[in-house]
């Protein structure tokens, strides 16, 4: 037995749009909400806030850190609670997830049209 679907061109452009908005949405979260974990040095460092506003959102689902040393940063065996804020981790993108992945979720089934 052999079972054929058939799509609308129209249904697939909504759902590739609604695929698309949601991962902005995915995006723009994991940005905002990994902002209190991203290291920050104390004001009077001459690169203080250099490592948190070099955040680039290239492409759909990527998010990449360019300042000079945030691959260092980030898997650095030591936690950034020292410097300029308190809240600053290493790891913060996993850190951030730990924290909000079921709220991020929640968001983007509202998008997408489904019940959690």
């Amino acid at each position: 037995m052999e079972i054929t679907l058939i799509f609308d061109s129209r249904t697939m452009k909504k759902r590739e749009e609604r695929f698309g908005q949601a991962q902005a949405y995915i995006d723009s979260e994991c940005i905002k909400l990994m902002t209190p974990f991203v290291p920050v040095g104390l004001p009077y460092y001459k690169n203080a806030g250099k490592l948190r506003d070099s955040v680039e959102n290239p492409e759909p689902g990527v998010i990449v850190y360019m300042a000079p040393k945030a691959r260092h940063d980030y898997t650095s065996t030591v936690n950034h609670a020292h410097g300029g804020n308190p809240q600053a981790q290493r790891l913060w993108f996993e850190v951030m997830k730990a924290h909000y992945a079921t709220e991020i979720l929640k968001g983007t089934a509202k998008i997408l049209g489904c019940d959690i």
